[in-house]
């Protein structure tokens, strides 16, 4: 007799301290298979708790997990953040954006912010390399809007 696929369903929930929950729909009902600070972490916890929550392999739950991530509650498009945090400290040109302010905008598709700044461009970031509470100079306010309308760099 033919085992029907596993098809499994995840669910990222946005705790207050900005930690990520993650959570399966088992045969009992959804269960918290684990936390973290890390968005690059989430989908290891999704499939290793799935697996746990099945009783199955891992890799039984690799080409079956679907994760909802949705939108954070804090931050909104368009708003202004700085960097203060990259995900690979020997990375020269990563380390060079820490502290440089950038305006966001929600990218869904991968769970992330799209990040503007000027001089650099576009980049995705997870949430927990920002400063959303950041305070922008007059300068860098005048850089952001320059650089997003298309105008000139006005320094």
């Amino acid at each position: 007799m033919a085992v029907a696929p596993l098809h499994v369903r995840a669910r990222v929930r946005h705790e207050p301290d900005r930690s990520y929950a993650v959570l399966v729909d088992g045969p009992e009902g959804e269960v918290l298979v684990g936390t973290t600070r890390r968005t690059g972490e989430v989908l290891t916890i999704a499939h290793e708790g799935a697996a746990r929550v099945f009783a199955v392999a891992v890799g039984q739950i690799a080409r079956s997990l679907d994760v909802a991530w949705p939108r954070p509650p804090y931050g909104r498009d368009g708003q202004w953040v700085r960097i203060v945090a990259v995900e690979d400290p020997s990375d020269v040109e990563e380390v060079e954006m820490l502290g440089v302010a950038g305006q966001v905008h929600w990218f869904g598709a991968e769970s992330a912010w799209f990040v503007t700044v000027p001089g650099y461009g576009t980049g995705i970031y997870p949430g927990e390399l920002l400063d959303f509470e950041a305070v922008i100079s007059a300068e860098e306010e005048a850089a952001l809007r320059a650089y997003t309308s298309g105008g000139a760099d006005p320094s």
